[in-house]
């Protein structure tokens, strides 16, 4: 049977990369890594450029600690071309301080000793940290990008086929990936901070404690306020019931003048010299009539009582006439006393204050 090797015809970077040059340190002639990510140099894109570095490569996806170098393989026929010379590959290594290229050809040789780890990979493990990758679900961790620190420990050490958190998980805790602080942590350390170096002198304490007692009796005079506004009954500020209205000078003619009917009162200035103040309120239900100076009437509104103009109503459902109020002199004024009525059908009119005599 003819003899055969597997080689390695294409390879690529699935997404979930993690930046950690652990492939770039097994195999620099394929894998660029980069700020973000890692690619494949474009002469790797050719399958004669990788098939002679299919042992670097195979190593570098082994490596990995994250799994997303991919490759595919053909079987070629012969003896494979680096058969027979990784002893010499490791011993010019050795004698050249290692390289890249060494380095990959004598990945299946590498033996890790047991005991205690060498102090020299220990201080580059606990310096160096890597980036993870969101779209790969990898942990929000940073990295410092002079630390080169290969991570097949970490990712020997753990068992066959272990996904990908268990991964993280081991980086995380050996020391490899340091993860990013939390929100709450960046919460309580920014916190703890101001607070450290918050520094109060005694006249910015009275003064914040001054605030302090005014914000707390401002409140409390405005939940006093609400109760007293809650509980007290509402009074009505009712406009005085004696009044001036006027001097007799300005009532020159009869008719009906209007400018205190806001107030309630009309005064009306009769053919027969008498001058009387008349409530505004009509007797049937209390609307307010109005004074209809073509035909000389008082007409309500609401229901349409009619008055003459001395007050007699004459038409509608208004059972009586409208009210007249005491009206005096002082002096030349003219007053009203709204506090004394005279109803016309209990013979009030002709009473003392009903009317004056112009």
């Amino acid at each position: 049977m003819a003899q055969t090797y597997e080689a390695v015809t294409k390879v690529w970077i699935a997404p979930g990369c993690i930046v950690c040059d652990a492939c770039e340190t097994e195999c620099p002639e394929v894998f660029d890594v980069q700020e973000e990510t890692c690619v494949i140099r474009p002469p790797a894109k050719d399958a004669d450029f990788t098939k002679p570095l299919t042992p670097a490569i195979k190593a570098a996806a082994e490596g990995c600690p994250v799994d997303v170098i991919k490759f595919e393989m053909v079987q070629v026929e012969g003896a494979a071309p680096w058969e027979g010379k990784e002893a010499a590959t490791a011993e010019a290594g050795v004698k050249s301080g290692g390289g890249a290229a060494s380095g990959a050809a004598t990945k299946k040789q590498t033996v890790i000793p047991e005991g205690p780890p060498d102090p020299k990979w220990a201080g580059l493990l606990a310096k160096s940290h890597v980036s993870g990758s969101r779209s790969g679900g990898g942990p929000r961790v940073s990295m410092l990008r002079a630390a080169k620190a290969p991570p097949q420990a970490v990712a020997e050490a753990l068992p066959p086929g272990a996904p990908p958190d268990a991964r993280d998980a081991a980086m995380v805790g050996s020391g490899f990936a340091r993860p990013r602080p939390g929100v709450v942590d960046r919460i309580r350390s920014r916190a703890g901070g101001i607070a450290s170096g918050m520094t109060l002198s005694r006249r910015q304490f009275s003064i914040a404690a001054a605030l302090a007692w005014a914000a707390m009796a401002a409140t409390a005079a405005t939940a006093l306020a609400a109760v007293q506004a809650f509980f007290v009954p509402k009074v009505t500020k009712e406009p005085p019931s004696v009044m001036r209205v006027g001097k007799l000078s300005d009532f020159p003619e009869p008719g009906v003048y209007e400018q205190y009917k806001p107030v309630g009162i009309w005064i009306v200035y009769l053919p027969n010299g008498e001058l009387v103040a008349l409530s505004t309120i009509c007797t049937h239900l209390g609307c307010i009539p109005n004074w209809l100076p073509g035909d000389k009437i008082f007409k309500c509104p609401c229901h349409g009582s009619g008055y003459y103009q001395d007050g007699v109503n004459f038409e509608g459902p208004a059972p009586r006439p409208l009210e007249r109020y005491k009206v005096t002199l002082d002096g030349d004024w003219v007053v009203v006393d709204k506090s004394v009525k005279f109803r016309q059908e209990l013979k009030q009119w002709d009473l003392p204050g009903a009317f004056l005599t112009v």
